[in-house]
C-alpha cells in the first residue's frame, strides 16, 4: 500500500461517521442508510483514483452519498411500487377454464337434444332476446305457445 493509499484510507474511516448522519438525514430508514453508506464506502474506495488531493474529503464523499440516493430512487421509480406476494397472490389465481368449456359443451348437447320448436323458441328469447310477442309473430303461433314451449325447453335443459 502507497502511503497516499493509506492516508486516504485512514481520511475515509475518520468521515463514517458524518457520511452515517448525512445518509440518515436523506434517507428514509435507517436500513437505507446503511446501505447508503455502505455504497458511498464503496464507491469511494473503488474510484479513489479520483479524488484530488488537497479537497475536502466530506464533500466528496456527501456528493457520492447523494448521487447513490438519486440512484436508488429512480430504480424504485422504474422498477414501481413493492407489494408483497402475499397481498395479490390469492387475486392472481384464476379457476381452471376446462371445466367451463365442459360445462358450455353439456349445455350445448342439452339444447341440441330439444326438440327443434322448442329449441328454436329458446334460442330465440335467450340468445336473440326477442320478447314472446315477437317470437309468436315471426313463428306464426299463438304467445301461449311460444310460452309453453319455452317452458317445456327450460325443464328438459333443468333435467
Amino acid at each position: 500500500m502507497t502511503r497516499f493509499q493509506d492516508s486516504f484510507t485512514q481520511d475515509l474511516q475518520a468521515e463514517i461517521p458524518h457520511i452515517w448522519r448525512f445518509a440518515r438525514s436523506i434517507a428514509a430508514t435507517r436500513e437505507a442508510a446503511d446501505d447508503l453508506v455502505q455504497t458511498a464506502l464503496e464507491r469511494a474506495l473503488r474510484n479513489k483514483d479520483q479524488y484530488v488531493r488537497g479537497t475536502k474529503l466530506r464533500s466528496w464523499l456527501f456528493a457520492i452519498v447523494r448521487n447513490a440516493q438519486l440512484d436508488e430512487y429512480r430504480k424504485s421509480e422504474r422498477r414501481g411500487d413493492h407489494v408483497p406476494i402475499e397481498e395479490w397472490y390469492h387475486e392472481a389465481q384464476f379457476a381452471p377454464a376446462q371445466e367451463k368449456y365442459v360445462e358450455l359443451g353439456d349445455v350445448a348437447k342439452s339444447i341440441e337434444g330439444l326438440r327443434p320448436e322448442e329449441r328454436d323458441v329458446l334460442e330465440l328469447c335467450v340468445f336473440s332476446g326477442l320478447s314472446h310477442d315477437q317470437i309468436a309473430t315471426q313463428m306464426g303461433v299463438a304467445v301461449g305457445t311460444v310460452k309453453s314451449r319455452l317452458s317445456r325447453a327450460r325443464q328438459a335443459l333443468a333435467a
